[in-house]
């Protein structure tokens, strides 16, 4: 009988070892798992703080570009028919151009992105 309770015990004491595990287990899948969700978060922050970046210099080169279009359009303007006022540029070239730059700096900005953003065109 002696026997029959000490492999009663060893039996006890392995069950419980595999629970322990199976536990440990557990405890370490729900770790993984809020450590995945927190890069995931972190990840997804990054990525907006890059688009607004990005968006912020896009909007600040369309004004430099637009500056420097009016600033060139007045200046041909003025050499062209004697001081007379610039005639309004064409909008569907400034918004091609406009367009072009956006396309350039996006690229330039977010590399990693651009494929992404443009549909798999570069």
């Amino acid at each position: 009988m002696t026997d029959e309770r000490a492999d009663g015990r060893a039996v006890d004491a392995a069950f419980n070892r595999v629970l322990r595990a199976e536990a440990e287990a557990r405890a370490a899948l729900a770790d993984c798992r809020a450590q995945a969700d927190a890069r995931v978060t972190a990840a997804e922050q990054a990525a907006r703080a890059i688009a607004g970046r990005a968006e912020r210099r896009i909007r600040a080169a369309h004004r430099i570009a637009d500056r420097g279009i009016e600033r060139a359009l007045a200046d041909l303007a003025a050499d062209g028919n004697g001081g007379e006022a610039p005639a309004a540029p064409d909008a569907a070239v400034v918004e091609a151009l406009a367009a072009a730059l956006a396309a350039e700096l996006t690229a330039e900005l977010t590399p990693d992105l651009t494929p992404e953003l443009t549909g798999g065109r570069s």
